[in-house]
């Protein structure tokens, strides 16, 4: 274990890790920022690569008795923390992992009890935390990313996920109607979350394979091409004059209903 006290506050390892209240590392970056203990234990445990955990003094004891002897641990003040990251800090820990590389969606061979996500214009971070968490408890490990997404590493969406968004595996599609036609060609599936005409009501909606599900807009749901361009229109009927469900609580219960429905629909 490599442990640096950092005492230079211009010291370039801590890059990273500034002015985190008004900056995020992007995808561009080529990294991001997990912050606080459960976090960074996580993206420890995980496949993902750390450049550095950076330690409040005050935890550096603790910090040497789980954090992996191949790790680069940085150190600083508890002062000196919150004036780099820009705000008041007292988690303890900060790490900064390297992205796995983006990979395109190529259709392969698929289990029949396959479930997948496409996410288009998810914008809200906890929006999206909230529906890689649901993602992980149910074991759909495979999310595309269309469009206006927010970025899936963003350290808000990280916390909500309670860095559960390591576990997964995204695909960047940036053309949805050209990716839905490889789904289509493969004869898989593809569930449209949606209030359309040719819907039906979620608990008459049976999966046959493997099967994708699509998640839209917090505002707008999904362009009414995707909605076409899909196999099947599913909803959830409203009561109590309730207009709508947040687009994470939706997520859950569909993805719980068509991922978990598998035995269902096969003695049916």
């Amino acid at each position: 274990m490599t442990i640096e006290c950092i005492e230079d506050f211009n010291d370039p390892r801590l890059d990273p890790y500034r002015h985190l209240r008004t900056t995020n590392l992007t995808r561009f970056s080529g990294r991001f920022i997990a912050e606080s203990k459960p976090l960074v234990a996580r993206l420890v445990a995980s496949q993902l690569e750390v450049e550095s955990i950076l330690v409040d003094e005050k935890f550096l004891d603790e910090a040497t008795t789980w954090i992996p002897d191949s790790t680069n641990i940085l150190v600083i003040g508890s002062d000196a923390i919150s004036q780099l990251i820009g705000f008041h800090f007292h988690r303890g820990y900060l790490a900064c992992g390297f992205r796995p590389k983006e990979k395109p969606w190529q259709c392969r061979e698929l289990t029949s009890d396959w479930t997948g996500v496409f996410l288009i214009g998810v914008q809200d971070p906890e929006n999206m935390g909230s529906i890689l968490r649901t993602c992980a408890a149910l074991g759909i490990q495979d999310v595309l990313l269309g469009p206006e997404c927010v970025d899936p590493f963003a350290r808000r969406v990280l916390r909500v996920s309670m860095g559960n968004a390591f576990k997964l595996h995204f695909y960047q599609c940036d053309r949805p109607l050209e990716t839905l036609a490889d789904f289509q060609q493969a004869q898989i599936r593809t569930f449209a979350a949606c209030l359309s005409p040719a819907s039906v009501e979620l608990g008459y909606a049976r999966r046959s394979g493997p099967t994708l599900v699509l998640l839209g807009n917090e505002a707008h749901g999904l362009p009414s091409e995707i909605i076409e361009a899909s196999s099947d229109g599913v909803r959830i009927d409203m009561s109590l004059g309730t207009d709508s469900l947040n687009v994470s609580v939706a997520a859950g219960i569909i993805l719980h209903h068509l991922s978990r429905g598998i035995r269902r629909s096969d003695q049916t």
